[in-house]
């Protein structure tokens, strides 16, 4: 009995280690790195479509955008509101199903976006993403950005005075 139970435990084992669905972290860091490259950088609606999950949540506050569709609509409109925009990505850390990424994020305003008026402006804002992928799809996306600064440099909100 001994020696079956230790087979079978064996033949269990054996049968997860070669499981190749599971993700690593370098796996999800490539995703990440396709969310910015492709999505961002591109605005490749297939990519899209293969790396964000139906049912994605996406966190950039005050905003929350439930769903793929809002998802893809508010990447069509800050790619027309900033048709050069590029995201840099600094640094990736990985543990599990989440992804941290510190990008910088640069582009020039040619739009209108969300109500606020087209600034013609050149903007430099750094920011940091935290991505939940499962099944190699992204889940959930939360942004810490700098907004005010963004909005500083874009016009929408006056500089500070410095005195």
């Amino acid at each position: 009995m001994r020696r079956l139970t230790v087979v079978v435990l064996g033949s269990v084992l054996l049968a997860f280690a070669g499981n190749s669905s599971a993700q690593t972290p370098a796996d999800g860091k490539a995703i990440a790195r396709r969310y910015f490259e492709e999505v961002l950088n591109k605005g490749d609606a297939a990519a899209i479509g293969a790396i964000v999950a139906e049912d994605v949540v996406f966190r950039n506050p005050p905003g929350v955008i439930k769903g793929l569709d809002g998802f893809r609509k508010l990447v069509a409109s800050l790619r027309a509101a900033f048709p050069d925009l590029h995201f840099t990505v600094e640094d990736e850390i990985a543990e599990g199903e989440k992804v941290a990424t510190r990008w910088v994020m640069r582009g020039t305003q040619s739009r209108a976006l969300d109500g606020r008026p087209n600034a013609g402006k050149k903007m430099e804002v750094t920011g940091m993403d935290i991505f939940h992928i499962t099944g190699g799809k992204i889940r959930q996306v939360w942004v810490n950005m700098d907004s005010m600064g963004q909005a500083q440099q874009l016009g929408w909100l006056p500089a500070p005075a410095i005195p």
